[in-house]
């Protein structure tokens, strides 16, 4: 008996709970605590086994929801980002942000009158200025704080070069058709003419006589002194216009130049001694040109509400037309089908320290061409799942060539790694004192939108996302202004969404 306790008790102890039950096992007889102690035993290792093995099965099996999240730049967590040891310093900061937006709008509205009043004969008035769209528009600003430097980042679209440049078009193109139509007038009168003539001197039998007296007449041909007159008096006009037109095109030139000097370094050196007055810091500037007036909401709902306080201009038809601006990207719905409904989860976006590395294998032979780890990355996928066959859910031709023009495929992989690149959506919600007649009524709400709002990765293929601040979506933009017309005030909220 004391043998067998001694084995038993030698035996690894994985678990308390299993050396309690052996010991109070040991009242009944050795045969009993034997069989007890051995089957307890082996019931342990079995469940040990399993657990290890459903370990192995978890790991091996790729389950990639929610894994690989894609995590949008830091300038878009917030508009200022800044360390400060006294917290009474925020307490300034939105004031100092007005001011220097204001001082921005003021610096990129600037005109000069000398050029404005040669293409325009009527001057234009400080409301008629205010309430067009025909000039720089400019984002709210990003600012960026460190210890002695402030990076301001800030969203331009140069709407004022885009209408110069229609007009030095328009003149060149009017001109064009002038001529070519007055010519086309000319020969259709001059052959219609001509064959009337031949006609009735053919129904008279003459046109062999006339032929003959105009043979005569060429011989003894001397010049009129009125059609030199006629002449002369045509040049002259011809001459002031062409004349005229080459100065708009000069004049237009120019104001492109003014225009473009804006952006130049040595113009926005005031600019930034005012602003170093505000922040007590050195400033840096980072100008970004949009090509579209909807890439940023600022920027789209600012254009809007200048728009609405024009009494002529309706409220619904502003919103309509702003939305006809932006078109909707073509999207492969069969490929959004198969992605939201399939099991098998594609990857959010490429990263070297990822879940991906775990399913590529770098030891795998590497041509010398592509020695580089991304491109091993990009190269070494699983067939079934490459990157050439991944879709952007937007039309697209396929990229079976890939290794005959490499970089560019390289390239093309990268772009569609990429989250928010495209838009894919709009809504607007404008209220407030919005009637054409000045009384006192009742407040108008509108609503419109275009696409969707919605972030395709958490609502429709149940990935995870990232919030901004804790509570905003990361492929969205929101804004809210408001502005004030002689009945009331009015307000403006703007959605893009991007995808």
């Amino acid at each position: 008996m004391k043998n067998m306790l001694y084995a038993i008790n030698n035996i690894p102890k994985p678990n308390f709970l299993v050396y309690v039950a052996l010991k109070s096992e040991l009242s009944g007889p050795d045969e009993h605590v034997c069989h007890n102690a051995i089957d307890t035993l082996n019931m342990f290792n079995t469940r040990l086994k399993k657990h290890n093995r459903q370990k192995v099965n978890v790991e091996s099996n790729y389950n990639y929801i929610g894994k690989p999240r894609h995590y949008p730049p830091a300038h878009n967590e917030w508009f200022n980002s800044i360390y400060v040891y006294n917290n009474k310093t925020l307490k300034l900061l939105p004031t100092l942000d007005k001011v220097t937006l204001k001082l921005v709008k003021s610096y990129f509205n600037f005109y000069s009158r000398k050029l404005e009043k040669k293409i325009n004969a009527r001057r234009s008035r400080v409301r008629g200025r205010r309430l067009s769209i025909n000039r720089i528009l400019i984002s709210r600003a990003e600012l960026k704080h460190t210890n002695d430097k402030v990076v301001v980042t800030i969203y331009v679209y140069n709407r004022q070069v885009k209408y110069y440049f229609n007009k030095m078009i328009r003149v060149a193109i009017n001109d064009l058709v002038k001529d070519s139509t007055v010519t086309k007038k000319r020969l259709k009168i001059q052959s219609r003419v001509k064959k009337q003539k031949k006609l009735a001197l053919k129904s008279l039998g003459l046109s062999s006589y006339i032929s003959s007296c105009h043979e005569k007449n060429d011989k003894i041909k001397q010049p009129n002194s009125k059609f030199k007159k006629y002449e002369t008096s045509y040049l002259k006009h011809y001459v002031i216009r062409s004349l005229r037109k080459e100065m708009l095109e000069i004049y237009f030139s120019q104001l492109i130049s003014f225009n473009e000097s804006k952006f130049e370094k040595k113009y926005l050196l005031p600019l930034t001694s005012l602003v170093t007055r505000v922040y007590n810091k050195k400033v840096e500037f980072n100008l970004v040109n949009l090509k579209y007036l909807y890439l940023n909401s600022y920027i789209f709902s600012d254009t809007l509400v200048t728009k609405l306080k024009n009494r002529k201009n309706k409220l619904l038809r502003v919103l309509r037309t702003s939305l006809l601006m932006f078109k909707l990207p073509s999207i492969d719905r069969f490929a959004l089908y198969e992605e939201i409904y399939n099991r098998k989860r594609k990857l959010q976006n490429l990263k070297v320290n990822n879940t991906m590395a775990n399913f590529i294998s770098l030891k795998s032979n590497i041509k010398s061409q592509f020695r580089d780890l991304l491109e091993g990355l990009f190269l070494n996928l699983d067939p079934k799942n490459s990157i050439c066959k991944l879709k952007d859910f937007k039309l697209h031709f396929p990229q079976n060539l890939m290794y005959r023009n490499y970089p560019l495929f390289i390239l093309n992989t990268i772009l569609k790694s990429i989250k928010n690149k495209s838009v894919s959506g709009i809504r607007l919600e404008a209220a407030g004192r919005l009637t054409k007649r000045n009384r006192a009524d009742r407040s108008l709400f509108k609503l419109r939108y275009k696409g969707n709002i919605r972030n395709m990765d958490s609502s429709y293929k149940g990935l995870s996302a990232v919030l901004l601040r804790g509570y905003a979506k990361s492929n969205l933009q929101h804004t809210k202004l408001k502005s004030r017309i002689r009945i009331g005030s009015y307000g403006l909220k703007a959605w893009v969404s991007s995808s």
